[in-house]
């Protein structure tokens, strides 16, 4: 029964041996339950179950603004756009990089600020509640606000030390810490998590975060992942309806919206941007890309994160096949796509002009080396201009939509 045609994605670089029961004992179990079949009356019901129902939703003004503004960009702006606010530091202080909000795990480029009133736009990880430091110091003088370092930024400042500062005028900015993602996928219910992501939104809203970095929703293949607690379920079908869920609240409120990862098969901790997750394309279809599929098609998220390992041989980040083919051609996806962090620093593995020709729109934290590389692709041919183009309309497209405009609206409501 054939429900949907697609592509072949993602395919093996090696001959995989997969465990099949010989063909001789299929043919004598189907014998033998065709036969009680005949002899209990038990007539056959055609199974032909249809595709996830999705709306395409076709151009509308929506793109136009973006359109008119690419046209009008330089290759030096779009390559900044398609990269993390470098200027900030980013690249030194994973989790404590944000000026705009202290303790945001990054930012977005304001390259186009003041020439074209494009804000750079914050980012906050998850996904127990928004992760940001509960206190900071700014000097009055300037403005200036003291960084914590990384550390300071982790589990809520508990490795460091609090650093006096003579003079300084101190913030405070406490977030909710709701329960992990398996906690609250055991309670089978979505309506409950439309109501947490509405909890999540509101304080997304108040600290100026347009982003939040979650849900984690990799399916449970291994109990010793490290981040088994961010994920929801080993069921492909619960996690995307969890997913689906959270994003629905989230996005309900104005100006904010999800980023689901790690898209995708990221099942270790352990060597994660050198492990590759080899395996078939009906296994890669069925049981890996299933929730980020339904959590797509349900409830389209402002963002998706790819993750660090190779998939079949090939970068997640760096992945056509999963970022445009997969998740735009045949899911309709609507968002940006955004790399996980340093996944294009030298420890890495992914290009970063592979990142942009994957469809992959956003590097982040952002660092030198990444201009480098997506300018001089650009020069040598390797990369098209309309491919970076396409990235920047979509990174444009969805910043128009967030907080950093007064007039923004919730980002869902145009999918109903």
């Amino acid at each position: 029964m054939v429900l949907e045609n697609v592509d072949h994605i993602c395919p093996l670089q090696e001959d995989l041996e997969e465990i099949v029961r010989p063909e001789d004992v299929v043919r004598t179990l189907e014998a033998t339950w065709q036969k009680e079949a005949e002899d209990k009356g038990i007539v056959p019901v055609l199974f032909a179950p249809k595709p996830l129902e999705m709306t395409r939703i076709p151009a509308n003004e929506l793109d136009q603004k973006p359109e008119e503004l690419v046209a009008k960009l330089t290759d030096e702006e779009m390559i900044a756009m398609v990269i993390g606010e470098v200027s900030k530091g980013q690249d030194n202080a994973l989790g404590a990089a944000g000026i705009m909000v202290p303790g945001a795990a990054g930012e977005t480029s304001g390259v186009l600020e003041e020439k074209y009133d494009v804000p750079g736009i914050s980012m906050a990880d998850g996904p127990a509640g928004v992760r940001l430091i509960k206190k900071y110091d700014v000097n009055p003088e300037n403005g200036q606000v003291y960084s914590m370092g990384l550390l300071g930024a982790l589990e809520g400042g508990f490795f460091t030390e609090d650093e006096v500062h003579e003079g300084a005028d101190t913030y405070y900015q406490y977030c909710t810490a709701i329960p992990v993602g398996t906690l609250l996928a055991q309670t089978w219910n979505t309506e409950l998590l439309e109501e947490v992501g509405q909890a999540v939104a509101v304080e997304m809203q108040e600290f100026g975060v347009a982003w939040w970095l979650a849900p984690g929703m990799n399916v449970h293949r291994n109990p010793l992942c490290g981040r088994n607690f961010e994920y929801y379920s080993e069921d492909p079908l619960v996690s995307g309806k969890m997913a689906a869920a959270i994003t629905r609240g989230v996005q309900s409120k104005e100006g904010v919206g999800t980023t689901i990862k790690h898209f995708a098969c990221n099942s270790q901790e352990d060597n994660r941007m050198g492990s590759n997750s080899i395996l078939s394309e009906r296994t890669l279809r069925e049981i890996y890309l299933r929730g980020f599929e339904i959590a797509v098609k349900t409830s389209q998220p402002m963002a998706i994160m790819t993750s660090y390992n190779l998939i079949n041989g090939v970068h997640a980040a760096n992945c056509k096949d999963i970022c445009t083919v997969a998740a735009r051609k045949e899911w309709d996806f609507r968002g940006i796509i955004m790399t996980d962090w340093t996944t294009t620093m030298p420890q890495g593995g992914s290009l970063s002009w592979k990142c942009v020709e994957a469809g992959n729109d956003l590097i982040m934290p952002g660092w030198p080396g990444d201009s480098e590389n997506i300018r001089e692709a650009l020069k040598n041919g390797s990369l098209k201009r309309e491919d970076l183009q396409a990235c920047v309309k979509r990174m444009l497209k969805v910043i128009f939509q967030t907080l950093g405009y007064e007039d923004c609206v919730s980002y869902g409501a145009q999918f109903r």
